[in-house]
This record gives C-alpha cells, sequence and structure tokens, in this order.
C-alpha cells in the first residue's frame, strides 16, 4: 500500500470517527435537553435534572474534540441551549421551595 493510499484511508478513517461522534454527542444533548424540560413537581427528587447536568458535563469535553468546525459549532450552540435549559429548572426548582 502506498504512502498516499494509507494517508487516504487514514483521513477517512478520521473523518468517519469525527461523524460518529458528533452524532453521540448530539444524542447526549438531546436527551439532556429532554430531561432539563421535566417541571420540578415530576422530578422533585431532582433525579433528571442531575442526570442532564452530567450530560452537559461530558459533552463539553467531548465537543470540543470535534474537529469539523460547523458541526462543532452546531453542538456548541445546542450545548448552550442545554445549560440555560439547566439553569431555568434551577430557577424554577429554587423558587418553587
Amino acid at each position: 500500500m502506498s504512502a498516499t493510499s494509507q494517508s487516504s484511508k487514514l483521513a477517512e478513517l478520521r473523518a468517519r470517527t469525527d461523524r460518529d461522534l458528533a452524532a453521540i454527542i448530539n444524542n447526549a444533548l438531546e436527551i439532556g435537553l429532554l430531561l432539563a424540560a421535566n417541571e420540578p413537581d415530576a422530578d422533585p427528587a431532582g433525579v433528571l435534572h442531575d442526570r442532564a447536568a452530567d450530560m452537559y458535563a461530558d459533552t463539553v469535553m467531548l465537543v470540543e474534540k470535534v474537529e469539523n468546525v460547523r458541526e462543532r459549532q452546531r453542538l456548541e450552540k445546542k450545548l448552550s441551549h442545554l445549560r440555560d435549559a439547566l439553569d431555568k429548572a434551577a430557577e424554577t426548582a429554587g423558587a418553587s421551595v
């Protein structure tokens, strides 16, 4: 196998891995958004909110690993939406106490 062929295969694998990582992050963010959207009375112990916060923390670290700039920006925007949802849920829970 020539060096050019190996380089091409490596680039193809890297692109596929990057797409897979972006898909995993996107799925985690979608689930986090759904969990964060629960009303405090539906999650009185805060278990769902805590899980959404954990997903946020995990994805913050992973988003910076996405090499495709457009995809990373899209995920960062969704990450920001999750942060906002978590903050709003915390405010709502604090106000109802």
